[in-house]
């Protein structure tokens, strides 16, 4: 009893460190965004503003509005999928389809950056939870763009086996380090600091719970300089 009860006091001060750690960081990425608009709802009530920094500044508040709003809707989307022993919804539908609205819906992105797409879709259907899987791409094919250089290369297929489905994107941008191959699936990990100000480090570590659920696998090979493969799997059912 003595024994046991000294494993469950420690296991019980682990989860109140992860718990701390994780109000800390979640403190830190909502702090920035803040500070930015009120930094530049400050700068609005000056005189003598032009209507070109008005429309700098407003569009500056929009961005940091944005990066609230998509850090609140991962927490509330993670803590559906870790706090509760839930079952999720499954229905069968066209992945290719699913994969399709994805890329339109990213357009605007992968237009300015003025990046090709090379898109290699075959017909496939599946059966998964269609709302929870529009997020596993969306976040993929977000940072193929993100992460992408100016006219770089997206390569993107969808093709099935005999046992599997196999999603493969490929990118032609920065690539990752050791450590970041490592750590990208954690809670506001970003290995990539130059590009932090885009993202809340949340995006892959949904991307990983749902895939677990699911009992698919995700697997990247990446170099720096060299791009970034997302090969994500689910067994034939």
């Amino acid at each position: 009893l003595y024994k046991d009860f000294n494993v469950m006091v420690q296991e019980l001060n682990s989860i109140e460190t992860l718990r701390n750690d994780f109000v800390s960081s979640v403190s830190h990425e909502f702090k920035t965004p803040l500070a930015t608009i009120q930094g530049y709802v400050q700068l609005l009530q000056a005189p003598n503003l032009s209507d070109e920094e008005c429309q700098i500044f407003l569009y500056r508040i929009i961005e940091s509005i944005t990066q609230l709003s998509q850090l609140t809707e991962n927490i509330l989307k993670l803590n559906k999928l870790e706090n509760q022993r839930i079952q999720l919804e499954k229905k069968e539908y066209r992945l290719d389809e699913q994969i399709r609205e994805v890329i339109v819906f990213l357009q605007p992105k992968w237009e300015k950056e003025q990046l090709e797409l090379d898109i290699e879709l075959a017909a496939v259907n599946y059966t998964g939870n269609e709302e929870f899987l529009y997020q596993v791409w969306l976040n993929i094919m977000d940072n193929a763009i993100k992460y992408n250089q100016v006219n770089g290369q997206i390569h993107i297929k969808l093709f099935e086996t005999a046992t599997e489905i196999v999603l493969e994107v490929t990118d032609s941008g920065v690539g990752m380090n050791e450590e970041t191959r490592d750590r990208m699936f954690e809670k506001f990990y970003q290995g990539d600091t130059s590009h932090a100000v885009h993202g809340n480090g949340l995006g892959l570590a949904l991307v990983k719970r749902v895939i677990d659920i699911m009992q698919g696998e995700i697997s990247v090979e990446s170099a720096m300089g060299k791009g970034s493969t997302f090969v994500v799997k689910f067994r034939r059912i």
